[in-house]
């Protein structure tokens, strides 16, 4: 705090003594002659008193009476020769005008007295001694007032400051959970609140890495398991024909490592924020189709019929190909579960975007409508085995949908099942 106050103390009055400075000499010089007129209006009338009591005289004489003048004065009064004084041809035009010659800074005052060559000095007293004291000691009193005012000004900065440094070390002492609390009158409040936003990002991200981590090694040993036995068995089994039936099982083995993997970069780059979302106008009903398409062999090797319902729309502004990896991800998931039929709509309703996927199978209840966007998350781990997955398609789902800046919720379909509706919003 005491350099901060410091600081902006030094900088504050250094500034302000300059300022001062500045204006006072700027408006001098600007004002200078209606301050000269001014002070020569002020004197005016003393000189003329003067000059016309030793105009009379001579020059013994009117030394003598300006002795006698000058106590009553209280100026200083001296009789002096026009060639002692070096006058310019402006001061003597002006005392050939009947004016006052100005001198040193308005305080000495040069009066013809009748045209010759001697003058009439007149100064005014000198300021007292003490004047450079006083002058420092005022500015002193300025700095003095300064400080107090700063003091109180800096204190609840400084205050907010050190509880914002305080939380940013702790955090760094990896404490995720640390946050700031500052009172609404704080300066600082939006760094503050921009600085808790960033925090529970991280705490977010690092909380979500870790349980990638932790699923990932868990998801990865299956498969790793049953490669390794399925080598076991290919070292052991003399039967050329079951060789074949072991490959074929190995490569399926592998396309699912494949698709673990493909599934987790993808979501990772969604998740940290990695991939550009850069939208283009697509063919709506193309579009759609050629996403049904994409799983039409799924859905029949299962026996389900594959529906596109209402698709009214002609263009739609998307990501192409992560909306697309979105909405087969969707079909995917309601093909494994749907008893029959799967149907899927892409419709617009004011400013949002919304493809709808309905079947027909046992649905999601209500305690789990939420679990089912995380990642790796599974309702039942018996029923996941048999319809297969990694728990992770519908958490992309997710991120695909916040990425359009949209959002995804599963509900009940018209035919009992699952209603899983991704929306997003339509920018021009």
């Amino acid at each position: 705090m005491l350099r901060l106050f410091f600081g902006l103390f030094l900088v504050m009055t250094v500034g302000l003594v300059l300022a001062l400075q500045t204006v006072e000499h700027t408006f001098d010089a600007l004002l200078d002659y209606q301050q000269r007129d001014y002070n020569r209006e002020a004197v005016r009338g003393q000189a003329w008193t003067l000059t016309l009591q030793l105009r009379e005289l001579d020059g013994p004489a009117r030394e003598s009476q300006l002795q006698s003048i000058r106590p009553h004065y209280g100026l200083g009064l001296t009789l002096v020769d026009a060639g002692q004084l070096n006058l310019s041809d402006e001061e003597k035009a002006e005392l050939s005008n009947g004016l006052l010659v100005i001198r040193e800074k308005y305080s000495q005052y040069i009066s013809a007295i009748d045209g010759g060559t001697q003058l009439l000095s007149i100064r005014l007293p000198a300021e007292p001694s003490l004047m450079p004291f006083y002058i420092v000691a005022a500015y002193l009193m300025i700095a003095v007032v300064i400080g107090i005012v700063l003091f109180f000004w800096v204190r609840p900065h400084w205050r907010d400051l050190e509880k914002l440094r305080l939380a940013a070390e702790r955090f760094g002492d990896n404490d995720l959970s640390s946050r700031i609390q500052l009172s609404k009158r704080s300066n600082i409040r939006d760094l503050a609140e921009h600085f808790n936003l960033m925090a529970a990002r991280i705490e977010g991200l690092i909380a979500n890495q870790r349980e990638l981590t932790n699923a990932v090694s868990h998801e990865l040993r299956t498969p790793i398991a049953r490669l390794s036995f399925e080598l076991d068995q290919l070292k052991q089994q003399p039967d050329a024909s079951q060789n074949r039936e072991l490959i074929a099982d190995m490569y399926a083995d592998l396309g699912e490592l494949e698709e673990m993997v493909s599934e987790l970069l993808t979501y990772a780059s969604l998740e940290r924020g990695a991939t550009v979302i850069k939208r283009e106008n697509i063919q709506a009903a193309n579009w759609l189709d050629s996403v049904v398409g994409s799983v039409a062999l799924e859905a029949e090797a299962a026996g389900v019929q594959l529906l596109i319902g209402d698709c009214r729309i002609e263009t739609v502004r998307i990501e192409p190909r992560f909306m697309a990896r979105a909405v087969i991800n969707l079909l995917r998931n309601a093909i494994r579960y749907a008893e029959q039929r799967v149907e899927v709509t892409l419709v617009r309703s004011g400013d949002y975007y919304e493809v709808r996927v309905n079947d027909d199978g046992p649905g999601v209840p209500l305690e789990g409508r939420e679990k089912i966007f995380e990642p790796f998350s599974r309702l039942d781990a018996s029923r996941d085995r048999r319809t297969g997955g990694f728990g992770l398609g519908l958490a992309l789902v997710r991120r695909v949908s916040q990425s359009h800046g949209g959002q995804v919720e599963v509900g009940e379909s018209e035919w009992g099942g699952a209603s899983f509706r991704m929306s997003w919003a339509h920018l021009d």
